[in-house]
């Protein structure tokens, strides 16, 4: 059990009005453990790439702190780390909160910078795509707009200084900062929202994995020229950027060159994009990229040559640019070509246990490329690398969101008698019988990610009735449903259903003795379809209906009440309906 010992803000969504429209408010992605990812460049006479990250590293009530890592170069010049305290309703450095989106106006500062102007607009994604220069937005943008096809946006100009102006533009529903650009006249610098570990369709956030992230370059590359009449030879040399990822896609822009003892091979840059959970891997041309969604590009196997998920590691065969290759070691994990494709392939490929490649052995009949760390290792040379991990590992680490734990306590209100049972989300199934909660069974714990809300459903057994829910706003409802804010203690009472109650007062009881001497002249008993171990005399001058076969609410079943002992009538009239007589 996690146990966390600060309060979280609990994921909201709910609808805003202002003269343009509803809002459907999401800020569940606010939470302890989330990351926000920036792509994007430096641009002067020269250009670089740049990174930006922010974990949200702990969330107060309103008050969230907020890790910022930065780098150039994939990572490898990197600047600072830096960390502030921001208010979750107010403005962060990468969110402002939709609610006070709806009020921002021109003379308010943002990050310390007066805006100027501020424009509330509507787009789809095309309409957004086309004001930028980019080609095409990265996915955690794309995935909101897939969501939600017309989505308000609210764009801001601010001074920084009076040479340099900035923009930024931030989603409505959700308060995210998805890109913003600064400019002096001679050096622009833009970020993309490239990466977040939330799924706004569920709105649950998950932890990170290992990699790749944003910015993460893969530089595979070997050499083998073997010496005369050997004429085994050639060199590989890809490049792999990635630009974005959302779960379990990733996608990048590619380079590559190889050659061999025939010739060379030069193809033209291209974008990939790694569908994870299917799995497949699917390109195209960087000059057609922006025109067709990644869904739509070419397949090209199942996974990415120079990394794999850890559950492929575990796998007894991958496709690799659409050739099949089975797993043959595991120390290093290694996969081997089970054919020989006339086009590039690899016949060989390590990885190490995060799944990135190591070295790799090469063959291409065109070029005549052929590669082999195995064959000779005086006339090899490997420089397979990927910026970005180290950095990683060593200093961001994996974001992990808030994980609580539910425990349920499902017990009667009566010692011994009653009960029921709960059932729910992640195989919650919980049986409780009698007030003590040692008569209870089945699954009555588990955790949740943190903004989860989990459902939950009661059965009451033949013994009593609705139960009373300690969850706030569930009273004695059918269902139930939580939002894990925190660790959780739910109390579910089932009230136990005495077995006869009197019509005219309600007293209830399990003897029809005890019952009886609770009527008025005239009045009527309900009683359960249970057996009665007694001896039943009617001794006053009264008119008594027994009214027999009920069941916990006192309505009839299609069942009997079983008198086990006599019935005698001394005095008055009893009419019953449904009683057996033992």
């Amino acid at each position: 059990m996690k146990k966390i010992a600060i309060s979280c803000l609990v994921l909201v969504l709910w609808l805003c009005v202002d003269g343009a429209g509803a809002w459907a408010i999401d800020v569940g992605w606010m939470q302890k453990g989330v990351r926000v990812w920036y792509f994007g460049a430096v641009g002067s006479t020269t250009a670089s790439d740049a990174e930006e990250a922010y974990l949200l590293s702990n969330v107060n009530g309103t008050d969230v702190q907020v890790t910022k890592h930065s780098g150039l170069n994939h990572w490898g010049t990197t600047n600072p780390v830096d960390t502030g305290t921001y208010s979750a309703l107010g403005m962060g450095p990468c969110w402002i909160h939709p609610q006070r989106l709806q009020t921002l106006q021109s003379g308010d500062t943002w990050k310390g910078q007066v805006i100027a102007t501020v424009l509330r607009e509507s787009h789809t994604y095309a309409t957004f795509k086309a004001q930028f220069s980019f080609p095409y937005l990265l996915l955690p943008i794309k995935t909101l707009f897939d969501l939600k096809a017309q989505r308000d946006v609210v764009k801001i100009v601010y001074y920084i200084n009076q040479y340099s102006t900035g923009i930024a533009y931030f989603d409505a529903d959700t308060g995210l900062m998805l890109l913003y650009e600064t400019s002096n006249g001679l050096v622009t610098v833009f970020f993309l929202l490239s990466e977040i570990n939330y799924d706004f369709a569920t709105q649950l956030a998950f932890a990170e994995d290992n990699g790749p992230h944003t910015g993460f370059k893969s530089s595979v590359l070997e050499q083998q020229m073997m010496p005369w009449p050997d004429t085994r030879s050639g060199y590989l040399f890809f490049q792999s950027s990635v630009e974005s990822r959302y779960g379990s896609t990733v996608q990048m822009w590619v380079s590559m060159s190889y050659s061999g003892n025939k010739g060379s091979a030069l193809p033209p840059y291209e974008n990939f994009c790694f569908f994870g959970s299917v799995p497949i891997l699917r390109h195209i041309a960087m000059s057609q990229a922006a025109a067709y969604p990644p869904d739509q590009w070419a397949p090209y196997g199942q996974y990415l040559w120079w990394w794999v998920p850890a559950g492929a590691l575990q796998a007894t065969a991958i496709n690799v640019f659409d050739t099949t290759m089975t797993r043959t070691a595991t120390s290093p994990y290694t996969f081997t070509a089970t054919q020989q494709p006339a086009s590039l392939y690899f016949p060989k490929l390590w990885f190490d246990n995060n799944g990135y490649l190591t070295q790799f052995s090469a063959m291409d009949s065109a070029t005549g490329l052929d590669i082999d760390p195995e064959r000779s290792a005086a006339y090899y040379n490997n420089s397979t690398s990927v910026d970005g991990v180290t950095y990683y590992v060593s200093s961001m680490g994996i974001a992990t969101p808030s994980v609580y734990h539910l425990s349920m306590t499902v017990v009667s209100d009566t010692p011994d008698k009653g009960g029921g049972s709960v059932h729910g989300d992640s195989g919650i199934a919980c049986a409780g019988q009698g007030s003590n909660p040692s008569g209870m069974s089945g699954a009555c714990q588990a955790d949740f990610s943190s903004g989860t809300t989990v459902n939950l459903y009661q059965t009451p057994d033949s013994d009593s009735t609705w139960a009373t829910w300690t969850a706030a706003g569930c009273g004695t409802n059918q269902s139930c449903q939580v939002v894990m804010s925190g660790d959780r203690n739910l109390t579910v009472t089932f009230p136990y259903s005495p077995m006869a109650k009197v019509n005219s007062s309600g007293y209830r009881c399990n003897s029809l003795t005890e019952a009886y001497a609770s009527t008025i002249p005239i009045d009527t008993i309900y009683g359960r379809a249970v057996t009665f171990t007694e001896d039943f005399t009617l001794g006053g001058n009264k008119t008594v209906t027994l009214l027999g076969g009920r069941d916990a609410w006192y309505l009839p079943l299609d069942a009997w009440t079983t008198l086990q002992g006599k019935l005698s009538i001394l005095s008055g009239a009893l009419v019953v309906e449904r009683l057996a007589i033992k």
